[in-house]
């Protein structure tokens, strides 16, 4: 009988045990993002034929679950999780499908129609060009960065756990979330991605000026050449602190990989903007596919 169980810390190695079978380039394709996200999208996993699924669920929308990753029967994997959504009144689909995945559904089975989720396509960047930020393009980006360095005196530094409370403290002094319930959620999982940074292998820096944090990020490994930064929060009262955190956590943290995944827009028109004006060097398109 399958029984998608909610994810919990204690879950990380399983997951990344089938994680680990597939180079997938979409953002929330690790650890650290379901686990985050787990309470605002009802995050769940089954293990079927050998294969991961994962549930998700935004409040009173359609349920979806991500296509099966894994050395198992993936085809086989994928019917029988769809048979599931249809015995608890779902329809069956998966969502945020990557281009590699819709080929290989195309090659080995014809019981699938694919539509485009192209607001949940990822922004992906050279992490070169994100250190460097050479180029005419980036010009302005640069300029940011060398007034934040000349107009402040600044201290960069790793996250720990312990940091929790001042993050979170520095948050609410920026962010309005009145009760908006993604942002909510967001604040949420700051709180969670901080306690538990050492436990999910993840990387984290923040930016000081005279002891107050003006600006935090998150990160973690996706593949093997490419990282995804989760959050990045700046307060705007001082000028260049998002390019700088942007540069700095670039060049400190990830330099190894050859790309940086800075997740989607969820089709906000100035995330949109300030996502392009970056360059970015490809998108991970992402699809739904839908059992005919």
């Amino acid at each position: 009988m399958i029984n998608f169980k909610p994810i919990e810390l204690e879950d990380k190695a399983i997951i990344d045990k089938y994680l680990a079978t597939e180079q997938n380039m979409g953002c929330e394709m690790c650890f650290s993002s379901l686990y985050i996200w787990r309470k605002a999208y009802d995050m769940r996993y089954a293990v079927i034929e050998d294969c991961l699924v994962l549930w998700s669920k935004d409040g009173n929308n359609p349920a979806g679950l991500r296509f099966p990753v894994g050395n198992g029967d993936r085809i086989k994997a994928a019917k029988l999780a769809c048979d599931y959504m249809v015995s608890v009144g779902e329809k069956p689909q998966f969502y945020g499908v990557t281009g590699e995945a819709v080929d290989f559904i195309k090659n080995n089975t014809e019981e699938y129609e694919f539509g485009n989720m192209s607001i949940y396509s990822d922004y992906v960047y050279e992490t070169e060009k994100m250190i460097n930020l050479s180029g005419k393009k980036l010009h302005s980006k640069k300029n940011h960065l060398n007034k934040f360095k000349k107009n402040y005196k600044y201290e960069y530094t790793g996250i720990k756990a312990e940091n929790k409370n001042e993050i979170l403290k520095a948050y609410d002094g920026w962010a309005d979330l009145g009760d908006d319930k993604y942002l909510l959620a967001e604040r949420e999982a700051i709180g969670e991605i901080t306690e538990n940074i050492e436990a999910l292998g993840i990387k984290g820096a923040m930016l000081k000026v005279e002891g107050e944090i003006v600006a935090f990020t998150f990160g973690d490994r996706l593949t093997d050449d490419m990282a995804v930064i989760h959050i990045e929060k700046a307060n705007t009262a001082y000028d260049g602190a998002y390019a700088a955190i942007n540069q700095m956590f670039a060049e400190n943290e990830w330099s190894d990989y050859k790309y940086l995944n800075r997740e989607d827009d969820c089709g906000l028109e100035g995330l949109k903007k300030a996502k392009k004006s970056y360059q970015p060097v490809f998108m991970v398109e992402k699809y739904k596919v839908i059992r005919r």
